[in-house]
């Protein structure tokens, strides 16, 4: 109790600094440019790709001034008087010393506090998918929202996911709509297109191929398999079972063979590797059938 009791206060009083910073004259640009200058969606995306963002939805002073430099040479802000870049260095500077953790990092649920209502749900979810998943993690977080076998995640699913992440937070679900559609112009794609399901590591903190780091070249021995098995066996019952461990293996086999599929053909090959070991009635593969899937599967045809 007494820890909760902290960490509250704590939380509460990184909120009154902010909530201050907001109103003082030094905070005053900072919070101009973010309130008059939507989330763009390609910001987002230059900082994704980048990796600026880290898995516990930190990213430096340094980093986010560069964010900043970005906006500033939009037209749209190039051409207003009131703004120039050294006073915009100072202003970051500022927001730095008022909300900087130990290691000097700025989290991005924090500078979501600064942003319009709407735009700040969108902030803590992409802060949320920065967290280092493992490749089963990943593949059972989008198989909550998937209900076929098509690779696609439809804008009604994403917005469960959203909505979802909204109630574990315990924000208001009323922004949802607008965090979906901020989602979908990360991938350049309309609001009436799914999203497959290979698109999603652009936005989630994978972990590397599990396949590449334990073996980058030569054939795969027996002793791996065993390692490959405690890896991908979530539940820890000595097999591969369908779903989230199974999508995850056959996904890094095939990125370990250098093919490259889409969620439908994934899918597909995820029946195969079942067929290839004559496990289609169990729906789990053992340590036995590894070799089959390692050699054999890639040599399938795709498509």
């Amino acid at each position: 109790d007494n820890n909760k009791t902290q960490k509250n206060n704590k939380n509460a009083k990184r909120k009154s600094k902010l909530e201050f910073f907001k109103m003082t004259d030094k905070g005053l640009l900072l919070t101009k440019i973010l309130e008059m200058y939507p989330v763009k969606a390609e910001y987002v995306r230059a900082i994704l790709d980048s990796h600026k963002i880290d898995e516990d939805g930190s990213i430096k002073a340094t980093e986010l001034l560069e964010f900043f430099k970005t906006l500033y040479v939009d037209d749209a802000l190039r051409n207003d008087d009131t703004i120039n870049i050294n006073k915009l260095r100072s202003e970051v500077e500022a927001f730095e010393l008022q909300i900087k953790n130990n290691d000097n990092r700025i989290r991005i649920s924090d500078l979501a506090l600064l942003l319009p209502q709407k735009e700040r749900l969108f902030l803590k979810f992409i802060s949320f998918c920065r967290k280092k998943l493992t490749s089963v993690e990943f593949f059972e977080l989008l198989l909550k929202y998937t209900t076929d076998k098509s690779g696609k995640v439809t804008q009604d699913q994403l917005y469960k996911m959203v909505k979802d992440f909204a109630n574990e937070i315990g924000t208001s679900e009323d922004n949802c709509a607008d965090c979906v559609k901020y989602i979908l112009a990360l991938f350049n794609v309309d609001e009436e297109s799914p999203l497959d399901i290979f698109d999603f590591p652009r936005l989630f903190n994978i972990e590397n191929n599990f396949l590449k780091r334990l073996k980058p070249k030569g054939k795969f021995q027996a002793v791996d398999f065993d390692n490959i098995i405690r890896h991908y066996d979530r539940d820890a019952n000595g097999t591969i079972d369908a779903g989230g461990e199974l999508m995850a293996l056959i996904a890094d086999v095939l990125e370990y063979a250098e093919i490259r599929v889409n969620g439908e053909l994934l899918f597909e090959m995820v029946d195969a590797a079942l067929e290839l070991c004559d496990k289609t009635s169990v729906q789990r593969l053992e340590t036995d059938d590894l070799k089959i899937i390692l050699t054999q599967l890639p040599k399938q045809r795709i498509g």
